[in-house]
């Protein structure tokens, strides 16, 4: 056995850079195991020169420029403002939902693929139907009142009570719908406001919704868009359906591609430079499977289009191209059948038989088809083979019988204590080849997909690639191999037969990877408070909200770690394991330092973009959940706790703030010991502070989370900090956080009575929105982002003054019900 495990030093099948060792250790039954935090600091300081990043707009005729302005500058302001994360959930829980109430008829397996998707397909439509007439018949209700007033007279005060007035009752829908019928009123509300500003502005065209021109005072002719908004609904949910069954694939392309001509062509050309400053030479994580958050986005690029059509028939084709959606199928099936025959191929193979056939075939096959750069470069032959070539040499040692045999008692130790089981079963009389293989093909995919994530350069370079690979199959093989038979160094936890099972176990639709042990933890709530999770909250968060966590008392219990794989969302996970998504958190290296100890090389890196919902992960991501001590559970937690707005077109920062109900609690017992509202802020300061510090975050990572609202003349549709943003974020960051402290801190000290009145309340929770008005410099980033930059600029002294104010609270998380 050593000399097939050890003796092999023969040449690899490579190109380029040569490798002489696996990593693999000798393998005999019984091997006892051996025993970043992210850092930025950009300072802006002294004078520096604004240059505009924008190119020269195509001439429009006569006339036309001002009123194209003043259309593309609405539509930017009701696309932002119709982000509604509430909304987002909701599509969420409605796929959910549907899978879970159709479980029984979706497990069946008779029948080709083909056929099974189209038959569940139409039972997920059919479970929608009544949803989709609802919502078209709170529309009409909607609509028909609005239509009886005159422009003048629709405030979004009174659009508000209107859209209250038409919901229908909670006792006829389900959660899940009563939120999204919620969100859809909310939407429509916004379209509406839209219309009356374009009406009021005198702007022509927009269909024809005056009759004789929207300068004339009067009701607006709004059936164009009912009508619309109505076939978007329906469309949406069969969307919802599409995503539901990951049909959807987690597409990278552009939302600019969704806008008429006209928009296209007002906005995208001023975008073209700024894109192309935030191209970056390292490599993309790869999104493991669409998110709802592009479903929102496409349905609100497509109602906001209603509002710009010159007449119906544009409308109508607006509306039909959303319909069409996505023309690309699932990638999944294809995935699922290369991974169930690259098992069987590697199980047949005998000692000293070439790998390298078998891996051409499967590299090109396993490649996550999201990875565009990658796929560009991957269909070159050459590449492929030399991909092969490493793979076949590293993967050699554990070719044949004897290999198999030896790992498969510390794999079937592995798979029975991660399904619970005491006796050997069928795990132990499972053909060790076959595990043996399936630990490899695993080792592979991840291997190939890591890759997948390298910049052109490395992709492109045999050395750099040879390398990459690698490493990569190093990581990988230490994750899906026991410890027993991985080098001492190369092990990334302590644990003796640890290694991660990709789930479920007797399916080729392997959808994610549970690690084998559960690990037990204490944890301290300093430090509990210093691990980041989704949404830009911290663990300490959601061990008070969750489980009820006590103040300076450790919270003992056991982590359970899980990792993606393409066709993942956290509901995937949570559904099959029997808990909520909202239980999920990222295992950073720095997570996993603070909670894993000798198992702290479990963390991986998570990129910015990936940390904001459980909902959007990227293929290979790392995820844990806590579960207390003796197994209590406390009530379901809102994920968002705080989103900020900056809208140029206003002049005007807004900023939300939502209090769980135990921390609501907890500021108003200070309340009740008296003082000034010291303590009371001393509670809630770092929610205060964390969409200030969101905003330094999303610079830094050059992508804008949905937390995070930016409204100017033109719409931001690829979620990149604009040009500005990125030049005085920091600066302005810092004085918005200011802004923030001392606004809470006087309503604290002069309003105590008010939050405890909302706090009091029968809702979940409160919410505070601090308005903004009046704000010193937003005048001039609103001059900058439109090209008229000064020659030059000093941030030592900007800006001068403070805003004026106002914070209300209201009970209940109401962020984004309160932008009237």
């Amino acid at each position: 056995m050593r000399s097939v495990i050890n003796g092999y030093m023969e040449e690899m099948e490579t190109y380029g850079e040569q490798f002489s060792e696996t990593p693999f250790a000798e393998l005999h039954p019984y091997e006892h195991a051996e025993t970043v935090a992210e850092r930025y600091d950009e300072t802006l300081r002294g004078n520096w020169e604004f240059s505009t990043p924008f190119l020269p707009g195509e001439s429009l005729e006569a006339g036309e420029t001002e009123g194209v302005a003043a259309e593309v500058a609405t539509f930017s302001e009701v696309l932002t403002e119709m982000k509604d994360t509430l909304f987002r959930e909701a599509l969420e829980q409605l796929a959910d939902e549907a899978l879970e109430a159709h479980a029984d008829q979706l497990a069946g397996e008779y029948g080709d693929h083909e056929s099974r998707a189209l038959q569940t397909e139409r039972l997920l439509n059919e479970h929608f139907e009544p949803l989709a007439a609802e919502a078209e018949a709170m529309l009409d209700r909607f609509f028909e009142r609005v239509e009886e007033y005159e422009a003048e007279a629709l405030t979004d005060m009174e659009i508000g009570r209107m859209a209250s007035e038409v919901m229908p009752s909670a006792a006829t829908v389900s959660p899940a719908s009563e939120q999204f019928l919620g969100g859809l009123l909310r939407k429509a509300g916004k379209l509406v406001s839209g219309a009356v500003n374009l009406a009021k502005k005198g702007v022509a065209g927009a269909v024809q919704l005056a009759g004789k021109g929207l300068a004339a005072v009067g009701k607006l002719a709004l059936g164009p868009i009912l009508n619309g908004l109505k076939k978007l609904a329906g469309f949406l949910l069969k969307h919802v359906v599409k995503f539901a069954l990951d049909h959807i694939p987690p597409s990278l392309r552009p939302l600019a591609q969704k806008l008429s001509d006209k928009l296209f062509q007002a906005i995208e050309g001023k975008h073209e430079a700024e894109t192309q400053a935030y191209e970056q030479s390292e490599g993309e994580a790869l999104p493991a499977a669409a998110d709802a958050s592009r479903l929102e986005a496409e349905f609100d690029v497509a109602a906001a289009q209603l509002l710009m059509a010159s007449d119906e028939t544009e409308a109508d084709h607006l509306v039909n191209s959303y319909g069409e959606g996505e023309n690309e199928t699932s990638a999944l099936p294809a995935l699922d059948a290369a991974r169930k025959q690259l098992v069987s191929e590697l199980a047949r193979m005998q000692p000293g038989d070439s790998a390298q056939p078998v891996m051409e075939q499967f590299v090109p096959a396993a490649l996550w088809p999201i990875a565009k750069t990658a796929l560009a470069i991957f269909g070159r032959s050459d590449v492929v083979s030399r991909m092969a070539g490493v793979l076949s040499g590293l993967m050699k040692p554990l070719i044949g019988a004897e290999p198999a045999k030896l790992l498969a008692p510390a794999i079937a130790d592995a798979g029975l204590r991660l399904f619970g089981l005491e006796t050997g079963g069928g795990l132990q009389a499972q053909n060790p080849r076959i595990a043996a293989a399936e630990a490899l093909a695993a080792t592979v995919e991840e291997t190939v997909n890591t890759v997948a994530q390298m910049p052109t350069h490395v992709l492109a370079n045999e050395t750099l690639l040879s390398d990459a690979v690698h490493e990569a199959f190093e990581n990988a093989a230490a994750a899906y191999f026991p410890n027993s038979a991985i080098k001492p160094e190369l092990r990334e936890s302590v644990e003796h037969h640890g290694m991660w099972n990709r789930v479920p176990g007797k399916s080729g639709e392997k959808r994610y990877a549970r690690y084998s042990d559960s690990l037990p933890v204490e944890i301290h709530p300093r430090v509990a408070s210093t691990v980041q999770t989704f949404g830009g909250n911290t663990l300490n968060d959601h061990l008070r909200d969750h489980h009820g966590a006590h103040d300076g008392k450790p919270f003992k219990g056991k982590v359970t770690v899980y990792q993606a794989l393409p066709g993942t969302r956290g509901s995937t996970i949570a559904r099959a394991e029997g808990f909520p998504a909202s239980h999920l958190h990222p295992l950073t290296p720095h997570a996993a330092g603070a909670l894993l100890g000798p198992n702290a090389a479990m963390g991986r890196h998570t990129p910015g973009r990936f940390m904001h919902s459980p909902q959007k992960l990227h293929v290979n991501q790392r995820l844990y959940r806590i579960e207390p001590e003796h197994g209590r559970r406390h009530h379901h937690a809102r994920l968002v706790h705080s989103e900020l707005l900056i809208n140029l077109l206003r002049g005007e920062i807004r900023i939300w703030l939502y209090l769980s109900e135990p921390l609501c609690q907890k500021v108003s017992a200070e309340f009740a010991k008296g003082g000034n509202g010291a303590a009371p802020f001393k509670r809630m300061k770092q929610l205060v502070r964390r969409a200030a510090e969101a905003l330094k975050l999303a610079i830094s990572h050059h992508h804008l989370p949905p937390e995070i609202l930016v409204v100017s003349e033109t719409p931001n549709l690829s979620s990149k900090p604009p040009h500005w943003l990125k030049q005085v974020g920091h600066h302005l960051s810092a004085k918005i956080s200011e802004w923030a402290d001392t606004q809470i801190a006087q309503y604290l000290r002069n309003s105590p009575e008010d939050f405890k009145r909302a706090c009091a309340s029968h809702h979940d929770g409160v919410t505070l929105r601090i308005t903004m008005t009046n704000v010193p410099g937003l005048e001039l980033l609103r001059q900058i982002s439109e090209g008229n930059a000064p020659a030059h600029f000093s941030l030592e002294n900007w800006p001068k003054g403070a805003p004026a104010f106002q914070v209300i609270a209201r009970p209940g998380h109401a962020i984004n019900r309160l932008r009237d």
